[in-house]
């Protein structure tokens, strides 16, 4: 487990190889993306009380990150009753979340997160990505980065993926960009693979992007 220490003030950047980032120079600047429930909102609650809400207790709900339909799928539940009990108003971003958003001209998200939630959190929160594609925008099937590469006119070495889960650190690996795992989240970084670029605060993506 690698981890960034933001105040030596280095870039970091993908090997090109195998998808990880090290520390090091480089020319030109990454465009960061994002993955959204348990990367910039603290949502792991919010996504179990549907589930609860519908009699699933927690050791029978599915696994976080998986696309709404296959996490319905699992669980015997239709999307429609899962939507009808999810409140997109109650997860609030991680601390620092907001202020690394500020900063930043470009950046991308790619979600397994439902639409319309995804756009009314995105709203409420005041967030507005450059491009932002949700669940539906893959057919209801695991997210891929090389769509939102493509609306960005990005080449995967100029861009660095951020997420919680390893389903955000397989999407990244398939389409050659560089993953660092938003460690800020303590489930995310109990889950840390020897790998992985482990990122303490939201802040440290800036030091990622060149």
């Amino acid at each position: 487990m690698t981890q960034v220490t933001p105040p030596s003030g280095r870039a970091a950047e993908a090997s090109g190889e195998d998808g990880r980032v090290a520390a090091s120079g480089h020319r030109g600047r990454r465009v960061a993306l994002f993955d959204f429930d348990g990367t910039l909102v603290d949502s792991d609650q919010a996504l179990a009380a549907p589930f609860r809400a519908l009699g699933i207790p927690d050791e029978a709900q599915p696994p976080l990150g998986l696309p709404l339909v296959e996490a319905c799928e699992r669980a015997g539940v239709t999307i429609e009753a899962y939507l009808a009990h999810y409140d997109p108003t109650v997860a609030p971003p991680f601390d620092g979340v907001p202020e690394l958003l500020d900063q930043l001209a470009r950046w991308g998200l790619a979600s397994n997160k439902e639409r319309s939630s995804g756009r009314a959190e995105l709203a409420r929160l005041g967030w507005r990505p450059t491009v932002a594609l949700f669940s539906d925008d893959f057919g209801g099937r695991e997210k891929e980065l090389g769509p939102l590469l493509a609306a960005l006119a990005l080449e995967a070495h100029e861009a660095v993926y951020v997420g919680d889960t390893h389903h955000d650190r397989s999407c990244a690996a398939a389409a050659g960009v560089p993953f660092a795992l938003a460690g800020w989240n303590p489930r995310a970084r109990r889950a840390a693979q020897p790998d992985d670029l482990v990122l303490d605060h939201p802040k440290q993506v800036l030091d990622l992007l060149g």
